[in-house]
């Protein structure tokens, strides 16, 4: 190759090059040595036992149980991880094979729509902060039923945008075909029927938006089809378990209550940017800066776009608003692509407004953003060689040596490993 072709391709290619780069330092934070440096908790523990249960020849119905209500969702993550735990003979590093490929579709989700709707600059940024950030660094290690969310809302989102902006109704069975599939990860999947409804009133042709949405609608309750069948096989218990969950936390609409509730739909400005910490007003800055500049906004379709985007946090914020049981930060995972973009979004416009001075703003941004990154990845760069799942597996091979008995425990690893190590006879490596 000549040094003219050779400077032709990074020219062309040099923004993939770039991404293939912040990919590897992601998976390297998240996955060097997972096995020493990611123990097992409850949730992999039970997705262990109804993964066997899969690779033994049952049909599972039911997926993991929502933290508030206890009803099921879909079972689609356990049939994921099933192919990796039979190529690893039933051992729960399995989870873990899986959970690296979930984390390049995330990556390459991210880029690709950002690409599109951004551009490169943004696409780069957005992926190299998702890529650095401790929390994120930290759930996306966790192999369990959430960690496809932001792949998935990233690829929701792109459908909107292009029936929005481009016509192209053929993206809304693939929105409805997503949104089904998210019902399989989490119970957030409430907020995106709102979500898509109301960006759709942004659309051109809403009477085309209607009719491919109502024949897009199988696509959607096709995966509800197994949530519906384990009901009906256990006569109606998660139906009443609903139904208590919506007497029992509908707390009805009361001002203060919302703005209590501010918090919990904006929460990932804290935990992806560290913003917030002791002042937790600080996470709001950005999010205010951001309407705020889009009010002046001139162009229409960065307007709308913003309508697009503001919708991930307005409906979480209606529902918790009414909503009187306990949230967690991951309950919004699907709006961190949002967060980042919010980010890029006001930083650009700042950029705009500093005229003369924007050399010296871009020198401060730097600075700023390289002593985020070392706070967030402080700690993160050398991996300890002994414990998470190997300790876990060192204490049952102990107790197996010993020949003491474990009995059966749904969210302790060790009474699985026990299971297919000294019961199932399946190898220990």
């Amino acid at each position: 190759m000549t040094i003219a072709s050779m400077t032709k391709f990074l020219r062309r290619y040099w923004c993939w090059i770039v991404f293939v780069l912040i990919v590897m330092v992601g998976m390297y934070l998240r996955f060097w040595r997972i096995e020493s440096t990611g123990g097992y908790g409850w949730d992999q523990a039970r997705d262990a036992w109804k993964v066997r249960d899969v690779l033994m020849g049952q049909f599972v119905l039911n997926g993991p149980r929502t933290g508030v209500g206890h009803f099921h969702l879909g079972p689609l993550w356990y049939y994921i991880e099933a192919p990796f735990y039979f190529i690893s003979n039933y051992d729960p590093i399995g989870a873990q094979y899986a959970n690296i490929l979930v984390n390049l579709f995330n990556f390459i989700a991210l880029f690709w729509v950002t690409r599109r709707v951004f551009g490169n600059g943004t696409a780069l940024f957005t992926t190299g902060i998702y890529t650095m950030s401790r929390y994120l660094v930290e759930i996306n290690r966790t192999p369990w039923n959430v960690s496809p969310i932001p792949g998935v809302a990233v690829l929701i989102f792109y459908g909107i945008y292009q029936v929005v902006f481009y016509k192209k109704y053929r993206w809304i069975p693939m929105v409805a075909f997503l949104t089904g599939l998210f019902s399989h990860l989490h119970f957030a999947v409430v907020f995106l029927p709102p979500i898509i409804a109301l960006s759709f009133l942004a659309a051109k042709d809403k009477k085309k938006v209607f009719l491919y949405s109502l024949l897009s609608l199988p696509l959607f309750l096709i995966w509800l089809i197994p949530i519906a069948l384990f009901d009906l096989q256990s006569k109606g218990a998660d139906s009443n378990l609903f139904q208590s969950f919506l007497h029992d936390y509908w707390v009805g609409i009361h001002l203060q209550f919302f703005l209590h509730r501010l918090n919990d739909a904006f929460v990932q400005f804290q935990t992806v940017l560290l913003l917030g910490g002791d002042y937790p007003l600080l996470k709001f800055i950005l999010p205010v800066l951001f309407v705020v500049f889009l009010l002046f906004e001139h162009d229409a379709k960065k307007r709308i776009l913003g309508y697009l985007i503001v919708l991930w946090f307005l409906v979480p914020l209606l529902v918790y608003g009414v909503y009187g049981g306990s949230t967690s930060e991951y309950y919004v995972l699907f709006n961190i692509p949002m967060v980042l973009w919010i980010t890029a979004y006001v930083q650009g416009r700042l950029l705009k407004g500093v005229g003369s001075f924007r050399v010296i703003v871009i020198v401060f941004l730097v600075a700023l953003w390289g002593w985020n990154i070392y706070l967030q990845t402080k700690g993160q760069w050398i991996k300890p060689a002994y414990g998470g799942l190997v300790q876990q597996k060192d204490e049952v091979r102990q107790k197996i040596r010993k020949g003491e008995k474990m009995e059966y425990n749904e969210g302790i690893i060790q009474t699985y490993l026990y299971q297919i190590w000294a019961l199932d006879k399946k190898s220990s490596h």
